[in-house]
């Protein structure tokens, strides 16, 4: 077995209601736990913690639709040229308000 796939046996203390919830959705922890730290030392993860309306629908549309992450990146980059061009539009107009204070 390579050292990349030795596993490590380890204590984790967590607050109960969090036990109880992996529970009740019929997890395992160490899954949880294993899935978790993969998205945060993998460098290509992306996480975004957003209302619970919104994650729902998300997880509705990739369940039904069948399709993965890497599909929804042209999606994610449209969306965030859209964002970019806000910020950059909300900059520009607090620029000129400063400016205006400034003559």
């Amino acid at each position: 077995m390579s050292d990349k796939n030795e596993m490590k046996r380890v204590n984790v203390i967590i607050p109960k209601h969090y036990h109880e919830e992996i529970s009740k959705r019929g997890l395992k922890l160490s899954g949880v736990v294993r899935e978790a730290l993969e998205d945060q030392l993998n460098e290509n993860t992306i996480t975004l913690s957003v209302p619970k309306d919104i994650h729902e629908l998300y997880m509705e549309l990739f369940s039904m639709s069948e399709c993965n992450d890497s599909e929804f990146v042209p999606y994610l980059k449209k969306a965030l040229a859209e964002y970019i061009d806000d910020v950059m539009a909300k900059k520009e107009n607090k620029l000129r308000e400063i400016k205006k204070k400034l003559a």
